[in-house]
């Protein structure tokens, strides 16, 4: 009978969103025969002017996911943007909630902040499993290092860049599928800022402030706080996951310096702090896998940048370190200490734009980043390594020529970038002599075009190769782990299982090529993109024997599909959002056998109809993610929407409701791990300027 209720309670769900998206559908015409006939108001959100129209801001949106400033409308290469209005206006709960709600992207998260992305048939990196990352993320232009995006805050964040398509021929190692790029806010005019505070249900409290702007002709700064607080959540069916509360805060400072005219001089520092974050574990009913978490990450960096003739010369170094200490739940009630990792990184950019002819740009530089990373296991003091201390030195040399032709109608890129990688294994207590080193030496070459046919029609294409290195733990090492397997009954148990490294492993290497169809006019824009990789040398466990695992290079994989990306102003103060992905094929060889990669949706859809009025901002979104194999099983598809309102009472105070999984929906993103139901949060900022 249970079984028979859920399905029941799932139907009436699904129902109450296909209403929904038929009202969206009917009501879309209905709003749009309105909207001409209104008239046009100013808007008080910063991102779109009221007189601007779609093909406007694509002209004036500069990306910098090429290593150098660009017009978004000039790029080969597909780029999403996600603006600093979006952000604010897009109920979420961390950066892949966000991304997924906003761009044509592939999310997978845990309960208890582990969250990734993948794009194009690339499977989202796990962090609780350290797969090999294939989606490189940046911070502001620096490698964030860890793939476990829940640990980077959005409040500060000016936009995200989301690049599609390798980019290992600017960006190196983890670029195959693409590229995310945080970039914060750089405030330099008349100092301005906020306090704001919201609550909602699950005991949700939060305040972050902000304050930024020029000191003096030669200073000026910005700086960011977040805090934060969430309790045990209900999921889609009303149960409460007892120990899925967390603590958090974050804070971003940046000192900034006119040293001379064209010149400047940033510091920056960015630290994230996460206490008790606590996971429910797979199985919340009879809860004996659940287990909590205390990270921290910092990042500090030092920019410079400035212009010469036509040179402009930029140099970066940065340090940043990443914490993480993991807790098993007793069941006397106690927090047993199981895992302790630590990672330090840093590292030097070196860059120049060089001008030398109209409508030639020839972008060149140096990166060097070194990764330290250690891993034990147990309660101290009897805590011991299961796999070897390791360091990651990379050095990287690449150009890019980008050529606009034809009075920049015509736009097209040629580069490449060379990497020399040496991957060692460092003494580690317990585990003997175990250092080793291996390098690696790879080439990345990639080309694109972007043609415009006729005024608001252009083709556009883009190849290029990526790869991306084996962690120093996959190629060395043996410890002793867990397997989670399910009984008849559905219940989970461990299975003990061994690892073993193999010391053989090559780098996953892949060959990507996309071509597409963009279409821009006063009102809406539309891009369709058809996508095809092919990834040799994959890295995937295997069983050795049973109980004993270790990692070879698979046959390959393969991955095409299409984009669909658009939107349509109404007028001013309407707009509808639109995305679809839909993969043809996302599969790996092993041997002769393919089988499908894990959580790629066949299908993603997302939709959002967003209004601005002279105080009034509204947004109802909704995100279909399609049936996709999770843990050697197809699991289903599920929908969910999402609402906001804002409204300004003047120029100062601002009041906000916001409304997550809207139908309360029950979902899984991993399987076996039940995600947030209806999740409400109202809210209130004051701003000064």
């Amino acid at each position: 009978m249970a079984i028979k209720k859920i399905s029941s309670v799932a139907l009436k769900k699904n129902l109450e969103s296909i209403r929904l998206a038929g009202l969206l559908f009917c009501l879309t015409p209905v709003a749009a025969a309105v909207a001409q006939t209104a008239a046009p108001v100013d808007s008080l959100t910063v991102a779109a002017a009221p007189e601007a129209v779609v093909n406007d801001e694509a002209y004036r949106v500069v990306v910098t996911g090429a290593r150098a400033p660009v017009a978004l409308k000039d790029t080969p290469q597909r780029i999403e943007v996600v603006t600093r209005q979006e952000i604010r206006e897009t109920p979420h709960r961390e950066l892949a909630d966000l991304l997924g709600k906003t761009t044509n992207v592939d999310i997978k998260r845990y309960p208890g902040m582990n969250g990734s992305v993948g794009m194009r048939g690339f499977t989202p990196s796990s962090p609780m499993t350290g797969e090999s990352m294939q989606t490189l993320v940046l911070q502001n232009g620096i490698p964030a290092v860890n793939n476990n995006i829940s640990f980077m805050p959005v409040n500060g964040v000016a936009r995200v860049e989301v690049m599609k398509g390798p980019a290992s021929s600017l960006y190196g190692s983890q670029a195959m599928s693409g590229v995310i790029n945080v970039i914060p806010v750089r405030r330099t005019g008349d100092i301005q800022g906020g306090v704001g505070v919201s609550a909602g249900n699950h005991n949700l409290r939060q305040v972050e402030a902000d304050i930024g702007g020029a000191i003096n002709e030669t200073l000026n700064f910005d700086y960011f706080g977040n805090w934060e607080k969430r309790g045990d959540y209900k999921d889609g069916h009303g149960q409460t996951m007892e120990f899925s509360g967390y603590k958090q805060h974050s804070h971003g400072l940046r000192l900034g310096a006119e040293l001379a005219p064209g010149w400047t001089l940033d510091a920056r520092a960015d630290l994230f702090r996460a206490n008790d974050v606590q996971n429910p574990g797979p199985d919340p009913e009879i809860r004996q896998f659940e287990t909590s978490k205390d990270a921290d990450r910092d990042l500090y960096s030092l920019t410079l940048q400035g212009k010469v003739d036509q040179h402009t010369l930029s140099a970066a170094a940065y340090t940043g370190k990443e914490n993480y200490l993991n807790y098993d739940l007793k069941k006397d009630g106690r927090l047993v200490q199981s895992y302790d990792s630590r990672i330090k990184w840093h590292g030097l950019q070196l860059k120049d734009e060089w001008d030398w002819a109209e409508g030639y740009k020839l972008v060149f530089g140096y990166d060097y980043n070194q990764t330290k990373a250690s891993a034990r296991s147990g309660t101290p003091p009897w805590t011991f390594s299961y796999n070897p201390d390791s360091k990651l030195k990379t050095h990287g040399l690449y150009a890019q020529q980008n050529i606009s032709l034809n009075e920049g109608s015509t736009n097209l890129y040629v580069g490449g970038r060379y990497d020399r990688i040496t991957m060692s294994t460092l003494p580690t207590d317990g585990l003997g002599n175990v250092t080793q080193s291996r390098d690696f030496s790879q080439f990345s070459p990639s080309a694109g075009i972007k043609h415009e046919l006729a005024p608001g029609i252009s083709l556009h294409a883009s190849a290029g190769k990526g790869f991306s290195a084996p962690s120093a733990w996959k190629l060395s090492g043996e410890y002793s782990g867990s397997d989670w397997k399910q009984d008849a009954n559905g219940n989970w148990y461990p299975v003990p299982i061994t690892y073993v490294g193999n010391a053989n492993l090559d780098p996953e290497s892949s060959v990507s090529v996309d071509a597409g169809i963009g279409f821009e006019r006063d009102n809406w824009n539309m891009d369709l993109t058809l996508y095809h990789t092919r990834v040799k040398d994959k890295i995937v466990a295997y069983d050795v024997s049973p109980g004993l695992k270790s990692w070879r290079n698979a046959d390959e994989a393969r991955m095409r599909g299409l984009e669909l990306a658009g939107n349509w102003q109404f007028n001013p103060n309407l707009r509808l959002d639109l995305g679809y992905t839909h993969s043809f094929r996302s599969e790996q060889r092993n041997g002769s056998v393919w089988s499908p990669l894990e959580y790629v949706p066949k299908n993603t859809v997302r939709a959002a109809l967003v209004g601005n009025w002279d105080k009034l901002h509204a947004r109802l979104g909704a995100r279909y993610n399609g049936k996709s194999w999770k843990s050697r099983a197809e699991r289903g598809g599920y929908t969910l929407w999402d609402m906001s309102l804002g409204y300004a009472i003047n120029k100062h105070h601002t009041l906000s409701l916001s409304v997550d999984n809207l139908f309360d929906r029950y979902y899984e993103e991993v399987h076996g791990y039940n995600m947030p139901g209806r999740e409400i949060r109202v809210g209130y900022r004051w701003n000064f300027r």
